[in-house]
């Protein structure tokens, strides 16, 4: 094997690697971010207390309650 061969296919593993970490990533980022928006949507509801909208969403209570607090902040007239 020539070493441009032996290049090209280092290239090509390091590039098949670091797509797959990517979409690897980029799926768990997704998973967060959506579990934060159904998280949001119980809080600006109002129906359920903040236990719930942790069990119900998947986050941890502190993650909700700190969306609460945020929410809270942005309502707040300037």
């Amino acid at each position: 094997m020539t070493l441009q061969m032996n290049y090209q296919e280092k290239y090509e593993q390091g590039l098949e690697r670091g797509l797959e970490q990517g979409l690897e990533q980029g799926l768990e980022q997704g998973a967060e971010q959506e579990k934060i928006d159904s998280a949001m949507r119980m809080i600006e509801d109002g129906d359920l207390p903040m236990e719930k909208i942790a069990l119900y969403s998947g986050l941890a209570l502190v993650q909700v309650l700190k969306l609460e607090k945020e929410r809270e902040r942005e309502l707040q007239p300037v």
